[in-house]
């Protein structure tokens, strides 16, 4: 049992370090799309994309840590979490994986808040991406004048030039 707990602790502690990770990226990738840097957006959301993966194989790791614990403390796998686990635990290992959850717990919810400012900050990006393409073609066919004639028929006399070509 105790090599089972020591195995889960370093599951916990590896996860714990990719999160941290993680909310590093993501402070970072808040200056990077306030400065419009899609490059260095490219690169942040690829490292973010391998830690997902790396995270997820931990998951499973820690599930399958704690199906193991279950069978040993004759507990049904689907009612056991970290928090009921560190209920059932005595001493040391107790506090110990208190600890690491309430940790893990403080970093997730830095990383929800971070994601939702970034979430935000794309969109307002966005918002005014549009803006500004619906400006400019509201603009281009102000110009323009009215193209057609009396009877419906379209007149040649102005040929406007298109700020952006829809054909790609």
């Amino acid at each position: 049992m105790a090599s089972l707990i020591e195995e889960l602790f370093c599951v916990l502690e590896e996860e714990t370090g990719c999160y941290k990770t993680l909310l590093d990226m993501a402070d970072n990738k808040k200056d990077v799309i306030i400065r419009g840097d899609v490059p260095s957006l490219q690169e942040i959301t690829k490292i973010e994309q391998e830690l997902a993966g790396h995270i997820l194989r931990l998951e499973k790791k820690r599930m399958n840590t704690l199906d193991d614990i279950c069978l040993v403390l004759n507990k049904n796998s689907e009612e056991i979490t970290i928090s009921k686990l560190v209920d059932i635990l005595l001493g040391e290992e107790k506090n110990q994986l208190r600890q690491m959850n309430e940790n893990l717990i403080a970093i997730l919810s830095k990383l929800r808040q971070s994601n939702e400012i970034c979430t935000k900050l794309i969109q307002q990006s966005l918002e005014f991406i549009d803006f500004t393409v619906n400006a400019v073609q509201s603009t281009t066919s102000a110009s323009m004048g009215n193209s057609y004639q009396a009877k419906g028929n379209r007149s040649d006399e102005f040929q406007g030039r298109n700020f952006f070509d829809a054909k790609q």
